[in-house]
């Protein structure tokens, strides 16, 4: 879009006109009166035979001399204006003007780079320049008011409506055509833009119902001249009903967590350790983190993925001295390369394109006087190791773009669902790095291996998904039990937790039965690794209607299609309310044939 210049900005080429005579100098007077008549000139340039330089004459001039008996069959040179007052193309237009108010001179000759002249100015020109640039502004902002999303309201000081813009047509239901030039108080008498006309006192920030389900917040203001004088009012109005829908949405979410909040307060039966485990060898792991956690040594916490090796360092962490203090987690596997650096370590104000203006603290900065937990450590690559070898090693840096060194007090927890001494072996992890990682290193059973487990960890996920969801678990069925009891749960507790949770979610009733994993699709996931089904052990009755994959489908439709309309169709919401991945749901919503 063209932008729009100030007025101030008229060059005088814009405002010149072509139209003028140019003649020689031995040209006798009466053939120029001739010319000047028949081509309709205001003036003529003599153009040749005048060293001292541009001589002009205009038809009042010429007719005033003719008029005084100048004989007409003289030369034209005789009576034409010497020293001619000229301008520029580039010239401000209203410092030519100024120069002709001043000089009281009615034209101006119009010269460009070369000397030559182009164009002539008059007093008209000067005029129509103006007036064309206000015209052309005042469309510019007409175009601008009347696409604003805002409803735009201007009215005089007798209250006559002179604008209306597109916005207010369709807030307030009257087309432009049928308010502008009337009164506003035929159409609104108690409008607040009169208040102000009446007061000349602003009007900021006025909420209200306009009409059933529609809310707007309007303000309005006096229109002052620079002399102080009112000569209207304005006003805005905006359409805040969806966002008066979010806030109630809040505030009922805001309610419900201070609910949950009492109801955890209150609830007997706290969970008091962050690791839960009856296992006789996951409780000695247990016990060497706590024991562990009284030192300022360096642990190094293997176990598969979802074995809960972030819940370890968490006991680590409250059993130190430095539990009151900071507890930065950080997950290598999710740092680019690229930005391992200004992440873990910080960078000054204006260091790259897209940073903080001011800067920012690195994981390590936070984590001072702390605890950091560096998961996934595996995931780095070598020359992020040496980075954080570095570190480790001096237990100071420079943030990136930074000339002043950073000393750091931190407790190091790492964690890794691979064996670093395989990887150092194969040259993928610095043999330095894993030795200052491994002075103390707790090996974490994965669930298989613990399915005494289990029955807690079910009872503990149910008691905290009641409260996250709201809903009261009357029990567990036996079969379900004995079905997650003979499943080896490759994902192990995390896994364990994210199917439970999926089912809480999808189930119909207040019990969790061979019915509410099919309902929430995990049963075939579950059975697939057993013979349960096939042995009979599950019976016919449990999984009506016969036609389990119809059930299943049908089902499944149903539930996603519901998790879909209460998250307004936000696949991230859904997902995190189905207990799924997002790419699960992105394939589902297509394999199922669900639209957006």
């Amino acid at each position: 879009m063209t932008q729009m210049q100030p007025i101030n900005t008229i060059n005088v080429g814009e405002a010149m006109t072509c139209d003028f005579g140019r003649v020689n100098s031995d040209t006798a007077v009466e053939t120029v009166i001739s010319m000047m008549l028949q081509n309709h000139w205001g003036e003529v340039v003599i153009e040749d035979g005048c060293p001292d330089g541009l001589h002009l004459v205009t038809k009042e001039h010429l007719m005033r001399c003719v008029e005084n008996g100048f004989p007409p069959y003289l030369p034209i040179s005789e009576i034409g204006r010497k020293n001619t007052i000229t301008t520029t193309v580039d010239e401000p237009l209203v410092e030519a003007r100024e120069v002709m108010r001043q000089l009281k001179i009615g034209r101006l000759p119009v010269m460009d780079v070369t000397g030559s002249i182009v164009g002539m100015l008059t007093a008209r020109d000067v005029c129509n320049g103006f007036c064309d640039k206000l015209e052309m502004l005042s469309e510019h902002m007409y175009a601008i008011l009347d696409n604003i999303s805002q409803a735009i309201q201007v009215v005089d000081c007798q209250g006559r409506v002179i604008f209306w813009n597109r916005s207010a047509e369709d807030l307030f239901g009257f087309k432009a055509e049928d308010i502008v030039g009337y009164q506003l108080e035929e159409f609104f008498p108690d409008d607040i833009t009169l208040k102000v006309i009446a007061t000349s006192e602003s009007c900021r920030n006025i909420f209200y119902e306009l009409r059933e389900g529609l809310y707007v917040v309007r303000n309005a203001v006096p229109v002052i001249m620079p002399d102080g004088t009112v000569v209207g009012a304005v006003s805005t109005t905006a359409d805040v009903s969806h966002t008066k829908t979010l806030m109630e949405e809040l505030n009922r979410v805001n309610r419900r967590v201070k609910q949950l909040e009492e109801r955890i307060v209150n609830k007997e039966d706290i969970i008091k350790e962050p690791f839960y485990t009856i296992n006789i060898d996951t409780k000695k792991v247990l016990l060497q983190a706590k024991r562990v956690g009284g030192t300022d040594a360096t642990v190094l916490i293997q176990g598969e993925s979802g074995t809960g090796k972030e819940l370890m360092a968490n006991v680590i962490y409250q059993n130190s001295k430095r539990a009151k203090q900071a507890f930065i987690a950080v997950n290598c596997s999710a740092i680019p390369s690229n930005l391992f650096e200004s992440e873990m370590f910080g960078y000054e104000a204006g260091s790259f394109t897209g940073g903080n203006k001011s800067g920012k603290q690195g994981k390590f900065e936070l984590a001072n006087g702390g605890t950091i937990f560096l998961d996934e450590i595996g995931e780095l690559p070598l020359d992020m190791q040496a980075k954080l070898l570095r570190v480790i090693q001096e237990r100071k840096f420079y943030r990136v773009g930074g000339t002043a060194t950073v000393e750091i007090n931190v407790r190091l927890i790492a964690a890794t669902n691979k064996d670093l001494s395989r990887l150092v072996a194969e040259g993928k992890f610095r043999e330095d790095l894993f030795y200052r990682l491994n002075v103390v290193t707790l090996e974490i059973p994965p669930l298989r291996q613990r399915q005494e487990d289990i029955i807690g960890l079910i009872k503990r996920f149910i008691n905290e998904m009641e409260c996250v969801y709201m809903r009261s678990i009357g029990g567990i069925d036996q079969q379900v039990l004995d079905l997650f009891q003979a499943y080896e749960w490759p994902g192990n507790v995390r896994q364990l937790h994210n199917l439970l949770e999926s089912v809480i979610i999808l189930m119909e009733d207040d019990f969790i039965s061979i019915n509410s994993l099919a309902e929430a699709g995990v049963l075939e996931n579950l059975s697939g690794n057993n013979d349960l089904l096939n042995r009979g052990q599950i019976l016919e009755d449990d999984l009506e209607p016969p036609n389990l994959d119809e059930l299943l489908v049908k089902r499944e439709r149903e539930v996603i299609i519901r998790a879909m309309e209460e998250c307004k169709h936000n696949k991230a919401r859904a997902a995190k309310k189905l207990g799924i991945p997002r790419s699960t749901l992105y394939y589902k919503l297509k394999a199922l044939g669900i639209s957006d």
